[in-house]
């Protein structure tokens, strides 16, 4: 599913305009990712949680010159599905 057919299920679901689901498809994602530059977990009850995985550094090769690249530590982004979701997922 693509954002313009999400915007368009929401906006059929709920009876608004498709400029109102855009608008409300663009803030959920934009709080979601605010939230997240904080070092903040998101999480919706039912749904799941967005949060911050921290990967270490680590040593890269490159498999076409066999020169090794360094990687910083770095933040990365992660879901993790919340049981009721799971659940429904499993039918």
């Amino acid at each position: 599913m693509t954002k313009d057919e999400l915007i368009a299920k929401v906006s059929e679901k709920s009876n608004t305009s498709i400029s109102e689901a855009t608008a409300i498809i663009d803030a959920f994602t934009t709080q979601i990712k605010d939230q997240l530059s904080k070092g903040e977990k998101v999480t919706i009850s039912g749904f799941g949680a967005f949060m911050l995985s921290k990967r270490g550094p680590k040593t890269f090769v490159n498999p076409k010159n066999g020169k090794s690249i360094d990687l910083p530590e770095r933040n990365l982004p992660h879901f993790k599905a919340g049981p009721t979701f799971k659940k429904f997922l499993q039918k």
